[in-house]
């Protein structure tokens, strides 16, 4: 297994390389890129082998890579796309969309991602990708999730997504530790296992065929597995499918705060390319005007729907946010109910004393049973 994983990462390792080198030969002609709308805690740009802390108004390039610890950021494309990097992400961003390139390519190698798309001409297409699956995208609103040593989580909140494994089947070779019978139904369940995901559905994934792929991708012949290894995979019948999963009341509200400014902006802060410091430092702070405006549009519009439910009661808060949460304020008041979302240093807090915004400095911890999540130091 050692053997494996470093074999894995030298090819990974390689292919970054080459497909980097690729990425920096566009023409000077082509513009596509993202800008830095939003910023929330540490984010790290990785360029050229450099490093730097994200700041707003930064332009992401194709090749460029982003790393959040326990910090987030929202980008916008120069075609309109917006997407949100939550904490513990490593994302590497493969192509963009442009001036004159049609797709973008986005490859996430762990974290989480909440995606914003537009509606696209038939030639032009977005696409996530993970080490074992690929989801492509036309016009809607879905989440793509993955833990290290786990599998990929994907929910759509708008629109349709379609899922599958990302490989062909035929770098699968039949050996000595693989039947006909058996080879036979591996490769036609890679082949036959795609999925179209719609709201309120999520993805579901066999763990033995994703851990498959994943060796697979590593351009591994299958000569060499040990008969052992090979006969682990050969009953595996089943792959991905679709299952119901509610959208709740919360992932509503963080859907709502995905805002977009004027993309006119977005598309002179790509273009200028850092080259006039005066153009951009105008940009960004028009960019910083207008997502603040919009961001707080959206708070209120998520505090007026709650208001709208008339809930006071703790258990019909629970039943409806699925959670009953303590909220310690402070000044030492503790109020009951559900974080409802939380944009920047606000949290909108659905309790039974009224719904209400709190600024992060203003609680204490929020407290779930026996799980705490510390939102500023406990004196």
């Amino acid at each position: 297994m050692k053997k494996i994983l470093l074999l894995l990462l030298v090819f990974v390792s390689i292919t970054q390389c080459q497909k980097f080198v690729f990425w920096q030969n566009e023409s000077k002609d082509e513009v596509s890129g993202a800008v830095v709308t939003f910023l929330q805690g540490q984010v790290t740009i990785m360029n050229e082998g450099k490093e730097k802390f994200a700041v707003l108004g930064d332009v992401i390039k194709p090749g460029d890579r982003i790393l959040s610890k326990l910090g987030k950021v929202d980008l916008q494309t120069y075609r309109g796309e917006i997407i949100r990097i939550k904490e513990n992400s490593d994302v590497l961003f493969r192509d963009f969309a442009g001036t004159t390139r049609p797709n973008t390519d986005i490859h996430i190698w762990a974290g989480n991602l909440l995606v914003k798309s537009v509606k696209l001409k038939a030639n032009e297409s977005l696409s996530i990708t993970s080490p074992t699956m690929v989801a492509g995208v036309r016009g809607t609103v879905f989440s793509f999730e993955l833990e290290k040593g786990s599998v990929p989580k994907v929910k759509v909140y708008e629109g349709a997504v379609a899922v599958a494994f990302k490989t062909s089947p035929k770098l699968i070779e039949l050996n000595d530790g693989l039947s006909k019978d058996s080879y036979d139904r591996l490769v036609k369940t890679l082949e036959e296992n795609e999925v179209v995901l719609e709201p309120g559905e999520t993805l579901e994934v066999n763990p033995s065929l994703n851990e498959l792929v994943y060796i697979i991708n590593a351009k591994m012949a299958a000569s060499s597995f040990t008969k052992d290894e090979i006969a682990g995979f050969s009953d595996v019948q089943s792959g991905i499918k679709k299952v119901e999963s509610p959208i709740s009341p919360q992932e509503k509200a963080e859907v709502e705060t995905l805002v977009s400014v004027d993309p006119d902006l977005i598309q002179k802060q790509v273009e200028n390319k850092g080259e006039n410091n005066q153009v951009s430092q105008e940009i960004v702070e028009n960019i910083e005007k207008e997502h603040e405006s919009k961001r707080n549009v959206a708070i209120s519009n998520i505090t007026s729907n709650a208001e709208k439910m008339n809930l006071d009661e703790e258990e019909e808060i629970q039943k409806h946010y699925s959670v009953l949460e303590t909220i310690h304020k402070s000044n030492g008041e503790v109020l009951s109910g559900a974080v409802v979302a939380q944009l920047g240093d606000i949290f909108i807090v659905h309790s039974t004393k009224g719904v209400m915004q709190l600024k992060v400095d203003e609680i204490e911890y929020v407290e779930y049973k026996n799980f705490k999540v510390q939102t500023k130091t406990k004196k």
